[in-house]
């Protein structure tokens, strides 16, 4: 039986090298498919799996600089669910209100982002104010 690990990286092997022959700043149809893409999946799927150390090192060597406001905020949004899970609060909390100012319809109503804002404020001993102010954007009580 094949493990999870080892189909994760030939499958994401296979993904990185299409995007680099794709190269840079294509976007063909809107799909912004390329290198830093490739890698954002890379991080969800980490951050899945609950592998929060190697999402947060994946995602400190992504340059998002061409990619779209929506697909920064992924980004950031899967950093967030990768501090919450390890309790950082301040961290997550840092890297959803910048999400929202990227994508503020993506963090406000996806419910990955709902779901981290929810676990953020149970785990706070002391909720953060910014992450109050989050939540009720949200409409997460």
């Amino acid at each position: 039986m094949i493990e999870v690990n080892e189909c994760r990286s030939s499958r994401g092997a296979q993904a990185r090298v299409v995007a680099g022959d794709v190269g840079l700043g294509r976007s063909d149809f809107g799909t912004e498919f390329g290198p830093a893409n490739v890698e954002i999946h890379a991080v969800t799927a980490s951050v899945d799996l609950g592998d929060a150390g190697m999402a947060l090192d994946l995602a400190g060597q992504i340059d998002t600089s061409a990619l779209s406001a929506e697909r920064r905020s992924r980004l950031l949004l899967d950093k967030a669910r990768a501090y919450t899970q390890r309790r950082q609060v301040g961290e997550a909390v840092d890297a959803l209100l910048e999400a929202e100012e990227l994508a503020p319809e993506q963090i406000r109503s996806h419910p990955l982002a709902r779901r981290a804002i929810r676990d953020l404020m149970q785990i706070s001993r002391r909720t953060p104010v910014d992450l109050q102010e989050l939540a009720q954007r949200a409409t997460v009580s």
